[in-house]
């Protein structure tokens, strides 16, 4: 298992822990599609890994290159955006 490391001085991206985004797909409806970035981990080979855990508790791991592209299109918003929106 690698250390997680500090988003501030090891890597370069917006995404933290803590980070709420929910998936656009669910606006207007009573799914909350609510996603938690949890860990942001290097792997040997330098590459980045986002950790999400859902509000069912299930963990999605990705590339942070994949979230925040998901990001950029639309698919995935900041859960603060939602307000009002449903």
């Amino acid at each position: 298992m690698y250390p997680m490391l500090d988003p501030t001085n090891d890597f370069k991206t917006y995404l933290a822990p803590g980070q709420q985004l929910a998936s656009a797909e669910h606006f207007g409806t009573s799914i909350t599609g609510s996603l938690v970035v949890t860990r942001l981990v290097k792997d040997r080979l330098g590459l980045l890994h986002v950790t999400l855990r859902d509000d069912r508790g299930r963990e999605i791991s990705a590339f942070a290159e994949q979230v925040e592209a998901a990001i950029a299109e639309g698919h995935l918003v900041p859960a603060g955006e939602l307000v009002g929106l449903a």
